[in-house]
């Protein structure tokens, strides 16, 4: 019983260490005053409708939010290629496929954006959303890949067989049994994958520019003059809608459910 209340109270002080900073960061956002305080001097929204109505911030929040949907779709697409590899293959090929996949999540921070830096000025990749979502997709495909490889591993082979022995070619196999079998662990990679992007700062720095930034790295720029209560208020949007795509996804889980059910009927219904 003891090593039960133990566990308890450890566990809320953790989730206090986690959750305070961001409780008192979206408190601070809401003051009437011109300083962060904690607690407010009063409370207003004169800050939020500071940066709805400030075209630097909301310039910033389009090209995060462009940047991280196309990271998304890039860790995506490359993750699940990769996953896909790594699980029909075997021996050294396989483990190329995980080495490359996984690399990212490895590698110093700071040393990829100084390796996308030098690559990206030659290409003339700075400064611009492509450039920074296929480098934010390199990041985010290890989440992509590690839970395609998982849900790959614990499906039953025999299902695309099934399809296979009843006429189906390799490509339709994997267009109508495959691919919506992996769809939510897709799905929660790219969720991942975009969030990643959406707080990533060390490496959007390095390929920002003047003209093109992103929230955090434009956040980071106001830091330097010292918090202000409008970095606040960026954060409250930060967080809100952070929120809101996790909600957004786990409202598609049910048909990504029902897809994979569908994609395990077919095979049985075709004898």
């Amino acid at each position: 019983m003891r090593v039960g209340i133990t566990v308890r109270i450890v566990g809320v002080i953790i989730a206090v260490v986690l959750i305070l900073p961001t409780i008192v960061i979206c408190a601070t956002a809401f003051t009437s005053g011109t300083q962060v305080t904690f607690p407010p001097d009063g409370v207003s929204l004169r800050w939020i409708e500071d940066v709805l109505g400030d075209r630097r911030w909301m310039r910033a929040f389009g090209n995060s939010f462009a940047v991280g949907l196309l990271a998304a779709v890039f860790a995506m697409v490359g993750g699940g290629a990769l996953a896909l590899g790594a699980a029909r293959t075997r021996g050294p090929i396989a483990s190329v496929f995980t080495a490359v996949s996984v690399l990212p999540m490895i590698l110093p921070l700071v040393v990829g954006a100084i390796g996308f830096y030098l690559v990206y000025v030659r290409l003339g990749l700075t400064g611009n959303v492509l450039g920074l979502a296929l480098a934010h997709g390199v990041l985010g495909l290890p989440y992509v890949f590690v839970n395609v490889l998982a849900l790959l591993r614990t499906l039953d082979p025999r299902i695309e067989e099934a399809a296979r022995v009843h006429g189906a070619g390799q490509f339709t196999t994997l267009v109508t049994i495959t691919l919506p079998l992996i769809a939510p662990a897709t799905m929660v990679g790219g969720l991942l994958s975009f969030i990643s992007s959406w707080d990533e700062v060390v490496v959007a720095t390095f390929l920002s520019d003047a003209r093109f930034q992103t929230l955090p790295v434009l956040m980071y720029s106001q830091l330097r003059s010292g918090v202000e209560p409008s970095v606040s208020a960026v954060a409250v949007i930060v967080t809100v809608v952070t929120f809101a795509i996790a909600l957004i996804v786990f409202a598609i889980g049910p048909i990504s459910a029902r897809l994979s059910a569908r994609a395990l009927k077919r095979p049985r219904s075709s004898r």
